[in-house]
């Protein structure tokens, strides 16, 4: 009796959820730390610290003319940059530093979560992150992802609900406004942001922020006026932006022509990597629509707020990937800035909204059940369709069943004359679409029952979107809704082969020496050469690269083309190549007596081939 009696005071006091939600930050750590010593180091990674290292140190400023390529705001270089100077140059530092802003972002997710729901919500809500492979996987590499979704969860954190204090709603304001100057795509925030405070916290509040978020955004741009303007020329088709625009013509040598069905695919993917957020909010979205169903008008307006930021941001990132040529396959990424938003929408609305009848509402929901699963289906075609397509099945020849069984495959092939790609694509999306009927008809089946037991008043499509909702929280880190590679990890080291690969390079590359690199698309090992000179446009490898064009124009704003690399080719004192780019081109280069190599680095990766780098010093 003792023991059930406290059982039932553990329950009640909430510690149960306190524990959870700890439990839940421990293994996010955990994972992340795993996911920093194994993920291979990709461009934006290296481009962000190693410029960053640049700036801070003062080698070059933001924007300078025959610097680094700036494509982005100056805050997501800077931020970078400044954990290269205050602790050690090197991909450790990146990355321990994102690991650090990772809880840091856990911590945000669970005070709001909390406001609105709950102990018990604020431990979903952390679960929802923890229990992601692609988002700690995300969140462990040192980009800008982090940056952003770190200070978009504390905005909300000081301005969201009702009787927030003015000076956190200043502040909140602020850290839009350097979330603006951090990454140009999250523009869409302060306007709406300041739109909301003037809505829920009146007009003396609204202003006071207002005035906050311009004042850090205008400070920001006044530093690094005018060559800030060029970010913004990208993007805006104005006349006026024109001088800010890169000139030097020549053609970019990055620029796929990729078909509808690749397109669709990438926004499965997205969708499997973000089921909680991007589900919750196509879901319950609608409901906000309908005020007679809300209990709470502050939250009414925050839920209003959240749907409109996430609905623009989702326009916003889609056209910018799916529609456009340039990074179709960025989707998933792009979520990770505003994911979290989904999650603290859906725990608005299941504290906020009371809806019993609503037929159409309920229609609404189970369509997005049946939708959202098959994407979810086809989008893991490469993980469960070949499994699927070697069931074996009753042999069948004349309408009659035969002897022995035969793969699905066989059917697929005989009867729809598919090949096995297409019957791959095809099975995991039937699968998905049939998993979301069974749902729906098993939830048919409860809930009349639930409400007779306990006089329920759920709707079904609240219910439906619920219950799928807890199946993607149990099925996140599974290949259905991670794919393989976030799930299977290497089991080498990367920092640590990183800082060994740095500190051979750093015994035989001397301060002060032109340094052509093809070592791979992240500059990472640059980051333990102080005072070398690379030839900056090369950060971005093939990004940055022009077919044609004006040499010296190019350069002026940190692009390169065949005229310049063949000058640095022919001036450099070292040129660093990877072990796989090392083609016959080089060799007929290299193996003329100009050039002796020395010794070649440890393999970066340990589960990939020829990831070592070459290096020829030249003789003099």
């Amino acid at each position: 009796m003792q023991i059930s009696q406290f059982r039932r005071r553990i329950v009640s006091s909430g510690a149960l959820a306190y524990w959870g939600a700890a439990l839940a930050g421990i293994y996010y750590l955990l994972q992340a730390i795993i996911y920093a010593h194994t993920s291979a180091s990709v461009l934006d990674e290296g481009a962000y610290l190693y410029k960053g290292l640049l700036f801070v140190t003062g080698r070059y400023w933001p924007y300078q003319e025959y610097g680094p390529w700036t494509n982005h705001m100056p805050l997501s270089f800077l931020i970078p940059g400044a954990t290269q100077v205050l602790f050690a140059p090197g991909l450790r530092s990146g990355r321990y530093f994102v690991i650090f802003l990772g809880l840091l972002l856990l911590l945000g997710v669970w005070i709001l979560a909390r406001r609105f729901g709950g102990k018990w919500w604020a431990a979903a809500a952390v679960a929802a992150v923890a229990l992601n492979p692609s988002m700690v996987n995300a969140y462990s590499i040192a980009v800008s992802q982090i940056l952003i979704a770190c200070m978009l969860v504390w905005t909300l954190v000081l301005t969201l609900a009702d009787h927030r204090p003015a000076w956190q709603l200043a502040i909140g304001a602020a850290l839009a406004g350097l979330a603006l100057t951090t990454r140009e795509n999250l523009l869409p925030l302060f306007p709406l942001l300041s739109l909301y405070i003037f809505w829920q916290h009146g007009l003396r509040a609204g202003v006071w922020a207002a005035l906050a978020g311009t004042l850090t955004i205008g400070i920001i741009h006044a530093v690094f006026w005018s060559g800030i303007l060029s970010v913004w020329a990208s993007w805006i088709p104005t006349d006026l932006l024109d001088p800010w625009r890169i000139q030097g013509g020549g053609t970019a040598i990055w620029d796929p022509n990729i078909s509808l069905e690749p397109r669709i695919y990438s926004f499965a993917q997205g969708l499997r990597s973000n089921f909680i957020p991007l589900l919750g909010v196509f879901g319950f979205g609608a409901l906000v629509f309908f005020r007679r169903y809300w209990k709470s008008i502050p939250n009414w307006r925050a839920a209003i707020f959240l749907c409109a930021l996430f609905g623009v941001f989702i326009v916003t990132h889609a056209w910018a990937s799916l529609w456009q040529n340039y990074c179709v396959f960025c989707f998933s990424g792009y979520l990770m800035f505003f994911s979290t938003v989904g999650i603290f929408f859906i725990v608005i609305i299941n504290q906020s909204v009371s809806v019993e009848r609503a037929p159409l509402y309920s229609g609404f929901s189970v369509l997005i059940v049946i939708l959202a699963s098959t994407l979810v289906g086809y989008g893991s075609y490469q993980e469960i369709g070949p499994g699927l397509l070697e069931l074996p099945l009753p042999r069948l020849s004349g309408g009659k069943i035969q002897d022995g069984s035969a793969p699905l495959f066989a059917y697929f092939e005989n009867l729809l004359h598919k090949t096995y790609p297409e019957a791959e694509r095809l099975v995991a999306a039937l699968a998905g679409f049939l998993f979301a009927v069974i749902l729906i008809l098993v939830l048919l089946l409860l809930l009349p029952r639930l409400k007779a037991g306990k006089g329920s008043k759920q709707n079904l499509g609240l219910f439906a979107i619920n219950v799928f909702l807890l199946t993607g929280l149990i099925l996140s880190p599974t290949p259905l809704l991670s794919p393989a590679s976030e799930l299977e990890r290497c089991k080498g080291d990367v920092i640590a082969a990183y800082e060994q690969v740095g500190e051979y390079l750093r015994r035989e590359v001397p301060p002060g020496s032109r340094v052509f690199w093809e070592g791979g698309l992240s500059v990472v090992p640059m980051l333990y050469l102080p005072g070398v000179d690379l030839y900056l446009p090369q950060i971005n490898d093939g990004y940055s690269y022009r077919l044609g064009g004006d040499g010296e124009q190019l350069l002026r704003y940190g692009l390169w083309n065949d005229e310049l690399r063949e000058k640095w080719r022919a001036e450099a004192d070292f040129i660093l190549i990877e072990e796989r780019r090392y083609n016959p081109e080089w060799k007929n280069f290299l193996e003329t007596g100009e050039f002796q190599e020395l010794e070649r680095s440890v393999q970066i990766s340990q589960c990939e081939q020829k990831t070592g780098i070459r290096i020829f010093r030249r003789s003099r």
